[in-house]
């Protein structure tokens, strides 16, 4: 099977879902959903690198990700990321996006990931 879901799309819905539970958004946190759909057999998602850290993985991508972020002005801090809300409202446009134009494919990966995509349509907590 070839990539339907990009990377980036999965880092979206890290920040949403971590945000939601009012935890920090870390890049090991983000990276580390990467080698969760890997240890799954989810071929569905483009690839990221990982290396292993101390505290399990790190990704270069998923830090360009971050700063791709606050570089745009969508957050305050780096890290951990505070996202600022238009930055909140472009990673649900993104997962949206997805889950619009590859919904099986968004599926499989929510399940594993343990997303809601409820998640997408409800603001998220401050």
């Amino acid at each position: 099977m070839t990539a339907e879901i990009s990377p980036e799309t999965v880092m979206a819905c890290g920040i949403i879902a971590i945000r939601n539970a009012n935890k920090t958004i870390r890049i090991e946190d983000v990276s580390a959903l990467f080698d969760t759909l890997h240890q799954r057999g989810v071929e569905e998602v483009g690839r990221v690198a990982l290396r292993r850290i101390p505290s399990g993985f790190y990704s270069e991508d998923v830090e360009a990700f971050f700063g791709r972020l606050l570089a745009g002005g969508f957050a305050d801090a780096f890290s951990p990321l505070a996202v600022k809300e238009e930055g909140m409202q472009l990673c649900r446009e993104m997962v949206n996006e997805e889950m619009e134009s590859h919904p099986e494919a968004f599926r499989k990966v929510a399940e594993v990931l343990g997303f809601d995509p409820s998640l997408v349509s409800s603001p998220a907590p401050r």
